[in-house]
């Protein structure tokens, strides 16, 4: 009896597990991601004298690296155009 119980509780955890993992696929599917293995979308922020700064391709200064959410405000964040720090957006 007890050996039946034990096999019953890990069928229930590895059909959890799957049920948890098929939810993942089909929201990334749903979102409109592509998974071939390559990692489709990436957060690139950079951390820089204290600042993250974050690729804006219209801000104030024109495309380029900005301290994030200061894009749009004149003067101020700017850190420098591709390249700035080797970094690539």
């Amino acid at each position: 009896m007890r050996k039946l119980i034990l096999a019953t509780t890990a069928i229930a955890a590895l059909a959890a597990g799957a049920l948890v993992l098929n939810a993942s696929a089909q929201a990334a599917v749903g979102s409109g991601l592509k998974s071939d293995g390559l990692n489709v979308i990436e957060k690139a922020d950079f951390l820089f004298g204290g600042h993250k700064h974050c690729w804006y391709g219209d801000g104030w200064h024109g495309a380029g690296w900005y301290w994030c959410g200061y894009a749009k405000r004149k003067g101020k964040g700017w850190g420098g155009e591709e390249g700035f720090n080797g970094w690539k957006h």
